[in-house]
């Protein structure tokens, strides 16, 4: 049985068929320590949307490509389902997530590589953006035009052997509220260009307008803006900054004196991380972790330390440094005037008695 035959069964239909959606935009996070291992189980990765969930079918859901390509073309479900795929061990970040990470998981994804669609599409000698557009419709603003959740991502991102078109998160398919049937996956950038329900990629030029982008008003969100030498200087994000979180123990945590194990995540964008290391008093000594896992590009890695904890005031930090050398900061840049790359070694407050 192929696996379009299998689609097309009704035992298929049942195990596929996605739950009711929300009833409006979710925002849910859970606390890093409740993740048991490396991997964020489905249930306890978080949730970014800008708009209610969209009703979906595996029946009538396609994934067109066209725009600068020789050859446009239009997917379904079981037609992705044939192609040749890929895993991969990545984190996805909020661009917004606070400083103490709960906005961020790690999960084993599949999918098939962006590279080969794009391939068998046949890109035009100026193509030099994508255009990705979701299925979830709203307002940015209230006086604003309805449009899709639209993200530009350059090409050269898209043909990264590391980019895909995911339906597989830890082997099961797509939770609904993580973009089933169908998301883009873009390893070491912030995941609001990881679009989810995802039905349309469009091939632009570099002077080409996308309206769902510019008319929207999302070319004007996820921008790091700057206080330079010569005014304002605004940037796209991208790659994810070097980070690490405490997940255990929590924020204004009271201990009986005694031994511990104080322990959290690291990650950084398409590098690896080098080291984690924690500091007792806010930052004026530190110590080094224990890496309980292999750093690798894109995942995350869970770290520990053993700290014997005497009766006082505590200020606990963690700074990662990855393979480039690129270590968290200990406090934010005063010239930047926006609010995402939250990564500095924010304190959490720990009384022991």
């Amino acid at each position: 049985m192929t696996r379009r035959d299998l689609l097309r069964s009704g035992t298929a239909a049942a195990i596929l068929s996605p739950l009711a959606a929300a009833p409006g935009p979710q925002n849910l996070s859970y606390p890093l320590r409740e993740i048991q291992g490396s991997l964020t189980p489905p249930d306890l990765f978080f949730v970014r949307d800008h708009f209610s969930e969209p009703e979906l079918s595996l029946e009538t859901w396609q994934l067109r490509i066209e725009g600068r390509v020789t050859h446009p073309r239009q997917l379904s479900f079981s037609d992705l389902l044939e192609l040749p795929t890929k895993r991969i061990e990545a984190v996805l970040e909020c661009s917004g997530n606070g400083t103490h990470g709960s906005a961020a998981g790690n999960a084993k994804w599949e999918g098939v590589p962006i590279s080969f669609l794009f391939e068998s599409a046949g890109l035009s000698h100026d193509a030099a953006f994508v255009a990705l557009e979701g299925a979830d419709t709203g307002r940015l603003g209230q006086n604003s035009s309805s449009f899709p959740y639209t993200q530009i991502v350059p090409l050269e991102k898209c043909l990264d052997a590391a980019s895909l078109i995911a339906f597989k998160m830890n082997d099961l398919f797509l939770p609904r509220r993580n973009g089933f049937p169908a998301r883009a996956l873009f390893p070491g950038w912030y995941a609001m260009d990881s679009v989810k329900w995802l039905r349309r990629m469009v091939v632009l030029g570099r002077g080409d307008r996308h309206a769902s982008f510019v008319d929207s008003g999302m070319d004007r969100l996820y921008n790091r803006v700057r206080l330079g030498a010569n005014g304002m200087e605004t940037r796209r994000l991208s790659a994810i900054q070097v980070k690490s979180a405490i997940a255990w123990p929590p924020d204004k945590m009271r201990l009986a004196a005694g031994f511990y194990e104080v322990w959290g995540f690291a990650w950084t964008g398409r590098e690896s991380v080098r080291e984690v290391a924690v500091s007792l008093n806010g930052g004026r000594g530190w110590e080094p972790a224990n890496l309980q896992s292999s750093p690798a590009p894109y995942g995350w890695v869970r770290w520990r330390y053993k700290w014997t904890a005497t009766p006082g005031e505590y200020s606990l930090m963690s700074r990662a440094t990855d393979s480039q050398g690129n270590q968290q900061p200990l406090e934010r840049d005063t010239a930047r005037k926006d609010g995402y790359e939250l990564n500095w070694c924010a304190p959490l407050s720990c009384s022991v008695r």
